[in-house]
């Protein structure tokens, strides 16, 4: 397909693109143009209006959490920001009122954020099935239904994997899971804003998101998903000033918890990441999903294919079409082995204006839908000049 963005498109749009070959939004996605303008705005704001701008920052903060909502196929009471994906994870972890012999199932490899808080029900008395990677570096939904016993409480996965790049199909592992009454999270910071993604057609019970990486976003602010049917089984840990339907009514401290995924909020508000991410969801919208699925499958597609070519092993490659994202993984060996004492590789990333993520045992690449072939061609020039 052609280009999304001409080179001048996409320098006005992410500025950071004018200095470097930039394919690392699998770590930190450049922040957009739009939406760093937007948080300016709020400061700016904030500067000349203080306090009597609040009903225009509440305002934007439920605006923004209903186009989000409606982006991600989810009502908007199912939806509640929070300050990174790891505590909207915490959320689930500590929600469920677990009981000594209780059991969870969770890829073994999966993120910190979601292994180590499922890990961590251990001393709960809980028991935690670590499901292995297979040797091509896939965790099929299958191998995680197939380690459901009977007092298994919850199965957790990421959507899509953080090293490889594997997707899960997450409409079988929320069906399996249903089927066999047991409760289903998915992590979704890797798929929002570069994979479709669909919650009602999906079908997990709770999941969780961020804004700072595919979405182009700032940082410290994630989203947290509790399918309505699903809510009755997850309690907030504890309650804040928010966690209420009425959190101004300062004079009935005692309420009831607040409808929906509301209650598991905390403290205030993130405002500048809050109108950072509505003009982010603006612009994913403008160039439209589709769109931008097409386009980064067809970059992450051409690169594997590439990559493949030049001689450097590529992970997943014979995986079905729809279980790759656009997370591309190289092994780090030959060329890319990683060097005894001090690697050198992400050093040398970096001295050639290349950003891409050099990591114990991998390298992985993960371009957005405002690259173009010429980035990649510029990735596997400077891959073919590291010393073997």
């Amino acid at each position: 397909m052609p280009e999304i963005l001409d080179q001048l498109q996409r320098v006005a749009l992410f500025p950071a693109l004018g200095q470097m070959t930039y394919l690392n939004t699998a770590w930190r996605g450049p922040i957009s143009r739009p939406a760093a303008d937007a948080a300016k705005r709020y400061i700016d704001d904030l500067a000349l209006r203080g306090v009597t701008a609040f009903e225009d920052w509440q305002h934007t903060w439920y605006a923004t959490r209903e186009a989000f909502a409606a982006f991600v196929g989810a009502r908007t009471d199912e939806i509640q920001f929070l300050p990174n994906a790891t505590e909207a994870f915490a959320r689930i972890a500590l929600g469920l009122d677990w009981q000594p012999g209780d059991h969870v199932v969770v890829p073994g490899r999966d993120y910190p954020g979601v292994a180590r808080a499922l890990n961590d029900l251990a001393r709960r008395g809980v028991q935690v099935a670590n499901v292995p990677t297979r040797a091509d570096g896939s965790v099929p939904a299958q191998d995680l239904l197939d380690a459901i016993v009977p007092r298994t409480r919850l199965v957790a996965a990421s959507h899509v994997d953080f090293r490889t790049g594997y997707r899960i199909d997450a409409a079988v592992l929320s069906a399996g899971c249903r089927a066999r009454g047991v409760l289903c999270a998915l992590d979704m910071v890797q798929s929002i804003g570069c994979v479709a993604v669909d919650l009602r057609a999906a079908g997990p019970d709770f999941a969780t998101f961020a804004g700072r990486k595919w979405l182009n976003g700032l940082d410290t602010l994630a989203a947290l998903y509790v399918r309505t049917e699903s809510l009755p089984a997850l309690t907030p840990h504890t309650q804040g000033t928010y966690s209420v339907p009425r959190p101004y009514d300062f004079e009935h401290p005692d309420q009831p918890l607040a409808p929906g995924a509301q209650r598991f909020q905390l403290g205030a508000p993130s405002m500048p990441q809050v109108y950072a991410l509505q003009a982010a969801l603006k612009l994913q919208a403008d160039v439209g999903p589709a769109r931008i699925l097409a386009r980064v499958t067809e970059l992450a597609s051409e690169l594997r294919a590439a990559a493949a070519d030049a001689g450097f092993a590529v992970i997943g490659n014979d995986w079905p079409a729809q279980n790759q994202s656009g997370i591309v993984t190289l092994r780090r060996q030959g060329k890319l082995a990683e060097a005894e004492g001090v690697d050198t590789l992400g050093a040398r990333l970096a001295a050639a204006k290349v950003a891409a993520s050099a990591r114990q045992g991998i390298l992985r690449v993960s371009p957005h839908f405002y690259n173009n072939s010429a980035d990649l061609q510029r990735l596997l020039q400077v891959l073919g000049q590291v010393d073997g």
